[in-house]
């Protein structure tokens, strides 16, 4: 009997949910960049959410 790991879509350690609210407006820009890069929408918010945490990053060292 063999045993496999569960499939999962996250990267290794991605294990907290965050939820958020956001308008119909925001949700089809998300979706349209989804499409556009053949993400999940989910994947897609998380990238620019780390994309958006770098870029402040980058200015408050910069301040």
């Amino acid at each position: 009997m063999s045993t496999t790991a569960p499939v999962t879509r996250s990267p290794n350690g991605v294990s907290c949910q965050v939820m958020t609210q956001v308008t119909p407006e925001e949700r089809e820009k998300f979706q349209s960049v989804a499409r556009a890069e053949s993400r999940s929408l989910s994947a897609t918010v998380r990238l620019l959410a780390l994309r958006g945490l770098e870029q402040m990053n980058r200015h408050n060292a910069a301040s």
